[in-house]
């Protein structure tokens, strides 16, 4: 499994409408991860909030769960163990309809009735766009319509949400990658990263004039996207097959080591402590990684 390099990962999180590396728009935008979520007026008894990434969209039967990054009340949750990938699935209805849909956990965010989000703000901290959103399998209300629908003797619902964690396929120990679009590395190991990689690659290359420039270039902001430099952008994509060639440009490998500190079980959020070489992320959401199934 060919892991992304640093800047891929930076140029297509999902935040960012523009993307380098595409020539124009981000393929990777999400619109959910660049708007506002009120509290909800209202709280349909049996039905949760949820939003789901365009990556749904690839089972032409969920096509109509992507709206544009706006929630869908859902309703008769039912969880249908894990999928052939080894993710957990639910199951749901939407409005009076019959129809039943089926998705995986990384194709969906849950949003608590009582919780505001708001991801408008210019260059927010890219870390904190998924803190808010909650999981799924650790939200009260969804477990309960979940714990009624599903078989089985539990003794209450805290019983049952230890089963969904137990099924958790991000266990400590686990190997994972960055999920590209979904994922923003660290801006200070970004920054020197970056640095240490335009500097290498510019001696190489006989381009040490553009050593500053092209990392003032790759500096992490949205602005920087427009350039009327022909002979820069000409440098950049040069860099970017160079990093393409070049495993010390790949962001590195994921272990789990156990769920974030300081969480409340009660806050709906699922959070994990992972460590990407000698770098750990407190607070990793687990729609931002990928299970490593082949090493």
């Amino acid at each position: 499994m060919k892991q992304h390099t640093w800047y891929d990962l930076a140029d297509h999180f999902c935040a960012r409408e523009k993307s380098l590396l595409d020539k124009g728009k981000n393929k990777y935008f999400e619109r959910l991860a660049a708007r506002r979520y009120n509290y909800a007026n209202k709280n349909i008894t049996g039905a949760v909030r949820l939003v789901f990434l365009k990556e749904v969209a690839e089972d032409k039967t969920n096509k109509t769960l992507v709206r544009n990054g706006r929630f869908i009340w859902c309703k008769n949750l039912r969880y249908e163990g894990l999928n052939d990938d080894g993710y957990r699935t639910i199951s749901f209805t939407i409005a009076d309809g019959n129809k039943r849909f089926y998705v995986a956990e990384r194709h969906v965010l849950a949003i608590p009735h009582n919780i505001y989000i708001n991801n408008n703000s210019f260059f927010m901290k890219y870390n904190k766009v998924f803190a808010s959103f909650s999981s799924v399998f650790s939200y009260r209300e969804a477990a309960k319509t979940m714990k009624r629908n599903n078989d089985g003797h539990w003794e209450d619902l805290d019983d049952f949400m230890d089963y969904l964690r137990c099924d958790t396929p991000f266990r400590p120990g686990t190997l994972v990658r960055a999920r590209k679009g979904m994922f923003f590395p660290k801006l200070s190991k970004l920054q020197e990263t970056m640095a240490d990689l335009t500097q290498r690659f510019c001696e190489e290359k006989g381009l040490t004039k553009y050593s500053k420039r092209l990392n003032e270039y790759l500096a992490g902001r949205v602005h920087s996207y427009s350039t009327s430099d022909q002979k820069l952008l000409e440098v950049f994509y040069q860099f970017n097959d160079w990093c393409e060639e070049n495993p010390e440009s790949e962001h590195p490998v994921g272990v789990v080591l156990g769920p974030a500190r300081g969480i409340s079980p009660h806050s709906g959020k699922e959070l994990y402590r992972v460590s990407f070489a000698e770098t750990i992320y407190e607070e990793i959401h687990p729609i931002q990684m990928e299970v490593i199934n082949e090493v």
